[in-house]
């Protein structure tokens, strides 16, 4: 979520004032919030079956739950190395069920050509490549956070397009000459994604392979 950048420590700073003493006086722990956020996850993959907007919005509650588990954590003093591996893994299964509910929902709405099916598929492959080219990299000990479509963006995108995508919808529902097609910016931030998760993956396997040659 722009990694390092003003916009990030401000979110962080809100998280830490607001979402955190709350968390805590739930008496909830970093690893309680992991699953709801994944259980989150999950529910937005359902609800993206039926209504974009809806998925969209709990894609972006997960999200959120994601970030406020690590800083819960660092609140407490229980970052742990087995907390953060059950916090990827989660994550994984969440995402990948939100990009297959997206592809259901077209698929109920008899739209999922062949475009939209190879389009799911480089994301899910992209998606999958970026993390796990960081894991790699990680497992050497090499830092790899280059790239532009980390989990954070993905899921913003993903989030955001749901929500425009079922207004846009409406719009053009009640408008005689539509300046876009139904399901139009879902299908748009997808091919983003699409070509940008693979980019980002090439960019860090060369950025890797660049840093082990010294």
């Amino acid at each position: 979520m722009l990694k390092g950048g003003a916009l990030e420590t401000a979110y962080y700073r809100l998280l830490g004032r607001y979402m955190v003493p709350c968390c805590v006086f739930l008496h909830l722990k970093p690893n309680h919030v992991s699953i709801i956020a994944m259980v989150s996850g999950l529910a937005a993959g359902v609800w993206f079956v039926f209504s974009p907007f809806w998925g969209g919005a709990l894609t972006l509650l997960s999200g959120l739950l994601d970030t406020l588990d690590g800083a819960l954590a660092r609140e407490m003093q229980q970052a742990r190395k087995r907390g953060a591996f059950l916090d990827s893994i989660l994550d994984r299964y969440a995402e990948l069920c939100i990009y297959v509910g997206i592809w259901a929902y077209f698929e109920r709405q008899g739209s999922a050509t062949l475009l939209i099916t190879l389009t799911m598929f480089f994301v899910l492959f992209g998606s999958l490549m970026v993390s796990y080219t960081r894991a790699r990299a990680e497992g050497l000990n090499v830092s790899c956070m280059v790239g532009l479509l980390q989990r954070g963006e993905r899921i913003i995108s993903i989030g955001v397009a749901g929500m425009v995508n079922s207004l846009v919808n409406l719009t053009a529902r009640a408008s005689e000459a539509p300046l876009l097609g139904k399901d139009a910016v879902l299908t748009l931030v997808l091919i983003l994604l699409a070509v940008g998760t693979n980019l980002t993956a090439l960019w860090r396997l060369f950025h890797v392979l660049n840093r082990l040659r010294h």
